[in-house]
């Protein structure tokens, strides 16, 4: 065995910290994985989930295309040929009504599947119908930030948390849900450590148990608790005048909006002491720098954009942002939503955070592609939600499902499956099967898993890792972004999708998205160039 080829870095599938693995050839010819001490987002930890990522990918895995006529019939294997003829003939159908055809994909995809997808869907199909799961999970952190700091980048990385000195968390279970992030705080978490922890949190997790002030709010109070502190803060004069005047606006509205969350209303509203409430605005007061952290619990809440827009502005009223170990963290759950997010993985996204209502954007990213102006569509696609609506009243005609399981994930799956069994045609592109969104699908496309195929993925702190390949993949499985260039290629885009590897595609995501990211990409890039 070449001594190069026996240790390839990559990065955890799993969940949004994005820890960095090792993948060790072994003597027996298999693999064997390890944290990668080098990765600078989990310094060699790994959880359990990563430590056993082998165990899961290769069972019960999608080896070929498999076809339907109707839902009624069993599957039968085809051939890739047939399968990709079965879709650009129906897509050829429905050119004239490019809103017919939609795409729903995940936060599990590489970027380079993600900007492959984007220039299929957006600029070649003409729908901006493209929506993925980090909608029920990222969106209301998506418009906190956009409407509070105008852009979609959490203003903080994992550094933060070896440096803050209140880190202040709510509606995230993190012991469990992000161990690796939250075993950083635990270390230095000790007792007479300068570190304070606080937790708001209705059940009382594991993270809850070790917070110095656990505050067990009634569901949907957040925003009553967050203006309340701010309402102390002010009231004590421990705002950040300079800052204030400086980088933001709206301030004498915000402090007019307080003056109504009184302590004793708060914490009736609450359901907390007002002793705890006012522990709390102490804790924040006296913290030079405060880091505070979410998760689902703000996120997936049906106010989750007006309730993170609260904290944020509490980080505003202090002056909490912007330096090391402060400001307002969204912690990620799936490993590359960040990434999709760059790439435009969303119905009113373009790449680099580029919007398809901007008239400027579109042309941008029309002439990237090498398409006619008004390729793209100035109004924005089908939410994740509304697909299902349009599947209802038959307006849909053409469902992508790729790298996820709605009708385990999404809300209200009895009307999601009463919706399905309307669709005329439903192509799921899926690493798996069986699986439950299988039962409601026309065509089945084998796609490759992590360790299969080589990509980037950016994890929670906006850092760009290169995933490398180190198996082959099962049966007929092919990456998803060379499935989304052969439709493409077979429609008769063949200029646009040339792409022969997942360098070539990430060159030129990066040549497009360049100045509008952090400027991460240049040694990812440079590893892909050197993978070929």
């Amino acid at each position: 065995m070449e001594p190069e080829k026996a240790v390839i870095k990559t990065l955890c599938p799993y969940c949004g910290v994005g820890c960095g693995l090792e993948a060790v050839a072994t003597a027996s010819g298999g693999w064997k994985i390890r944290g990668d001490r080098d990765h600078p987002s989990s310094l060699g930890m790994v959880c359990v989930k990563g430590a056993t990522i082998l165990e899961a990918v290769g069972r019960d895995r999608l080896l070929y295309p498999l076809f339907r006529e109707s839902l009624g019939q069993p599957f039968r294997r085809i051939s890739w040929d047939q399968a990709f003829e079965e879709m650009v003939s129906r897509l050829r159908c429905l050119k004239d009504n490019p809103h017919s055809m939609a795409m729903y994909g995940s936060g599990q995809l590489l970027t380079e599947d993600y900007y492959v997808a984007q220039k299929l869907m957006k600029g070649c199909l003409g729908t901006n119908n493209f929506d993925t799961n980090s909608r029920l999970c990222m969106s209301s952190a998506v418009s906190a930030y956009t409407q509070s700091l105008g852009s979609d980048g959490p203003p903080c990385c994992y550094e933060d948390l070896d440096l803050c000195n209140l880190a202040f968390l709510v509606g995230t279970n993190t012991a469990e849900c992000h161990p690796i992030l939250f075993n950083r705080l635990k270390k230095r978490h000790k007792p007479g450590s300068p570190l304070k922890m606080v937790v708001v949190d209705p059940r009382r997790t594991q993270t809850a148990e070790a917070a110095d002030l656990h505050l067990k709010i009634r569901p949907g109070t957040d925003i009553d608790l967050f203006n309340g502190i701010a309402h102390l803060l002010l009231k004590w004069g421990s705002m950040a005048t300079d800052f204030i005047e400086g980088c933001t606006q709206g301030f004498a509205e915000y402090a007019a909006l307080l003056a109504d969350y009184e302590p004793q209303i708060v914490a009736q509203r609450c359901g907390i002491a007002t002793e705890d409430l006012i522990e709390a605005a102490k804790l924040w007061q006296g913290s030079q720098r405060v880091l505070s952290l979410w998760s689902m619990g703000l996120n997936q809440s049906s106010e989750g954009t007006a309730k993170i827009t609260s904290l944020i502005n509490l980080h505003l009223l202090t002056g909490q942002i912007g330096r090391p170990g402060t400001g307002p963290f969204s912690l990620t759950g799936q490993p590359n939503a960040m990434g999709g997010r760059e790439a435009g993985g969303l119905s009113h996204l373009l790449p680099g955070y580029r919007l398809v209502s901007h008239p400027q954007h579109r042309a941008e990213v029309e002439q990237a592609w090498g398409l006619p102006g008004g390729s793209i569509s100035p109004h924005p696609g089908l939410r994740a939600t509304e697909m299902i609506a349009a599947l209802e009243t038959g307006s849909l005609q053409f469902f992508w499902i790729v790298a996820t399981n709605p009708l385990v994930s999404f809300p209200d799956l009895e009307r999601v499956k009463k919706a399905l069994k309307k669709s005329p045609f439903t192509v799921y592109q899926e690493a798996y099967y069986p699986t439950e969104t299988a039962e409601y699908a026309h065509l089945l496309l084998p796609a490759c898993q992590w360790s299969e195929k080589t990509g980037v993925m950016t994890n929670s702190e906006r850092r760009v890792t290169l995933c490398q390949a180190f198996r082959d993949p099962p049966g007929e499985a092919r990456p998803d972004w060379e499935i989304f260039a052969e439709v493409g290629r077979r429609l008769g885009f063949e200029a646009q999708f040339s792409f022969q590897t997942a360098a070539e595609v990430y060159a030129e995501f990066a040549a497009l998205t360049a100045n509008r990211l952090c400027d991460h990409s240049g040694l990812s890039h440079a590893l892909l160039a050197e993978q070929g």
